[in-house]
């Protein structure tokens, strides 16, 4: 601040305003084209695009913090002005004492997570029976059971880690530094409980409504609310989290000028800086200091999080642009779809029928349910564990019926699909 006068104010003005514009031109450039995104039709197209947007508009939404960035530093070095390198100030009075996240604040949602899983895997086991069970035995409620209690889990985890973070050093001050400190976790660990609650509660209104009075408008609403509580804690954390470093920012005498350390102003790079989390510069929050071991571990998972994004997104291309294959050989009907392939013999065959897909009723279990086809374990017009490789341009299917399980099958087109009809009817002698 002591520099921010005359001549090198309105230059540091000057490239604020600069890069602010265009940090402003580019968020309602992302707004406009998210908006215009809806508009797309077709499953595969819209995850494609959509994925490649986001990173897209990851990297466009920091191009002016990492311009201006630029452009500050080197107005400090023609100033002549250095940054203190590698300097990382402790607090030795009360270094690490500051905890805010209780044990017990993280038991009971996690508990009632734990206790809709066991009731649950219990309805699927079909050892609690329920009048209106077709999903029992298909895993789904567990499922999602199962998901909701591992989430809660992991900000658990999480939770614990940033609250046992080295305390950050603002003030040559201790007791400063420790009320700081202990405002900063509390907020965090609100949020954190915040967040355990409305994952449990929601866990138990979406599984209890789906196992026990299950309605569409029901399940929406509970996603709602769910999503409202949410967004919610995040808006009151970061509000209150911006009031503390306001309430703090005239006892701050402690803070080293490690530009040198950040690159673009956004990726922490130090080697010789033992912490792993530090506070962002911009935002709220900590980021990684990707000069520390498990920081460089963490930076080649996101890597290869992204190949493997860009894996799934060419993958299910694959798997919606290729057409289904229905083909008679030596008594086997066999259904073919790129690796996936059913033999179902006509030893097996205890019916067959021939029918047009509008009678059907499919709800997905487990597979693939896309604009182009149908393919896993359904729940067909209130039957459990069918299994479905239809091709929905080609509106008539075969079902085959075995001792253990029931086929929904076609081809690419209705003509192929009526011959394999025909072909197995003259298998069985009829």
């Amino acid at each position: 601040e002591e520099y921010r006068t005359g001549e090198t104010l309105e230059a540091v003005e000057k490239i604020y305003g600069k890069y602010r514009g265009q940090a402003r031109f580019v968020m309602i450039a992302t707004c406009v084209v998210s908006c215009l995104l809806l508009l797309l039709k077709g499953m595969t197209l819209m995850t494609t695009v959509w994925t490649s947007f986001v990173f897209i508009a990851l990297a466009a939404l920091n191009v002016p913090l990492f311009l201006g960035n630029k452009e500050m530093k080197d107005l400090k070095r023609r100033l002549g002005l250095g940054g203190e390198k590698s300097v990382t100030y402790v607090d030795l009075s009360n270094a690490g004492a500051v905890h805010a996240l209780k044990l017990p604040q993280v038991i009971a949602p996690n508990v009632i997570g734990f206790l809709l899983v066991i009731v649950a895997l219990l309805v699927d086991l079909k050892v609690i029976t329920l009048e209106k069970g077709w999903y029992a035995g298909t895993f789904l409620g567990t499922g999602v059971a199962a998901t909701f209690w591992f989430m809660g889990l992991l900000v658990t985890v999480l939770g614990f880690i940033l609250d046992g973070l080295r305390n950050e050093v603002i003030s040559a001050d201790s007791a400063v530094n420790a009320n700081y400190n202990r405002a900063k976790k509390k907020n965090m660990a609100n949020f954190i409980i915040l967040f355990l609650w409305v994952n449990a509660v929601y866990a138990l209104l979406g599984i209890g409504s789906f196992l026990f009075f299950y309605t569409e408008l029901l399940f929406m609403g509970c996603v709602a609310l769910y999503m409202i509580l949410l967004i919610g804690g995040i808006a009151a954390f970061v509000l209150r989290d911006k009031k503390i470093e306001e309430h703090y920012a005239k006892e701050t005498n402690m803070l080293s000028d490690d530009d040198d350390h950040w690159i673009g102003g956004m990726i922490y790079y130090n080697p010789k800086d033992k912490r792993l989390n530090v506070e962002k510069r911009v935002g709220v929050g900590g980021t990684i200091n990707l000069g520390h071991p498990v920081g460089k571990l963490i930076s080649v998972l996101a890597g290869l999080t992204i190949v493997f994004t860009i894996g799934m997104l060419v993958w299910l291309g694959m798997m919606e642009s290729t057409p289904m294959n229905l083909r008679i050989e030596d008594g086997k009907v066999i259904c073919h779809h790129l690796w996936d392939e059913y033999v179902i013999d006509f030893d097996d065959v205890q019916e067959v029928r021939y029918g047009d897909t509008s009678e059907l009723r499919a709800s997905r279990i487990m597979g693939v349910g896309m604009d182009t086809m149908l393919k896993g374990d359904f729940i067909v017009n209130e039957e459990n564990g069918c299994k479905v490789f239809l091709w929905r341009a080609n509106k008539t299917y075969v079902m085959l019926k075995t001792a253990e399980r029931t086929y929904y099958v076609n081809d690419s087109s209705p003509e192929e699909t009526k011959e394999a009809y025909e072909e197995v009817l003259k298998g069985l002698g009829h």
